[in-house]
């Protein structure tokens, strides 16, 4: 019997996902325990794969050096809709500002509203001159206020900033059901390097329990130091397993 091989491929991180299917399982393997509502399992996944979508989008596009900028307000009266109007309006005068420039750019914005005496709007964009950045964000009316700027690391896989971001999001989402919209939980540009993905029915001999770098990259480090994660799909019951290669760039 098989289980399915996904590969994905983004910049110089490849990740692995090993798993079980409604459609090729292994004969014999067990189920994991069945917990929690079925909505409450189908959000987990939602966000999930969400969180999925935003690092493949960070790995292919952004490096060492590019830049995670975090809009803050001055004004601390802002509502929700303002804050919408605000990354539309910043946006429309960075796009301005880097075509005199002949500065071409790839961005991803998060908003973030658990507080709204305190929104931020998060923003992984293309190495630039960051008074550009600031310049753009300081004429949005009744928005801009100080700007903070750390550039990226070179590990190659943003697993943490993706998962951070993810996390941030939430308290947008509610916000747009509070106001009868739907909304996405990031936004990007549209000339964007998509990642290639690939799926593969494997034999199931091939599941090796610790999973091996190729030849020129190394494994990607979690905070408690495992290279590997494994678990059961909420609603499908089946095993998983995953792991990041990083390749030398």
């Amino acid at each position: 019997m098989a289980y399915v091989h996904r590969v994905v491929k983004a910049g110089p991180c490849v990740e692995h996902k090993k798993m079980q299917s409604f459609r090729v399982h292994t004969k014999g393997v067990k189920r994991g325990p069945n917990t929690g509502r079925t909505t409450e399992k189908q959000e987990r996944i939602n966000e999930r794969v969400a969180e999925e979508h935003l690092r493949w989008d960070i790995n292919a596009n952004f490096g060492h050096r590019d830049l995670h900028a975090v809009l803050h307000y001055y004004v601390k009266d802002s509502s929700f809709k303002e804050v919408l109007e605000n990354k539309a309006a910043f946006l429309r005068n960075l796009r301005k500002l880097c075509k005199k420039r002949g500065i071409t750019f790839k961005a991803v914005v998060v908003i973030e509203t658990k507080r709204m005496t305190n929104p931020h709007i998060h923003v992984i964009i293309s190495r630039m001159d960051p008074e550009i950045i600031t310049e753009a964000w300081e004429n949005v009316p009744r928005g801009g206020g100080g700007i903070s700027f750390k550039p990226m690391d070179r590990r190659g896989n943003h697993y943490k900033l993706a998962a951070y971001l993810m996390k941030e999001s939430r308290s947008t989402m509610e916000r747009y059901r509070e106001i009868g919209k739907r909304g996405k939980r990031y936004s990007k540009t549209q000339n964007m390097d998509k990642p290639e993905i690939t799926y593969t029915a494997v034999p199931a001999s091939s599941w090796r329990k610790d999973p091996k770098a190729r030849k020129g990259a190394v494994l990607y480090k979690f905070d408690d130091g495992s290279t590997c994660r494994s678990g059961w799909h909420e609603i499908s019951g089946y095993p998983y397993q995953e792991y990041f290669e990083i390749f030398n760039e």
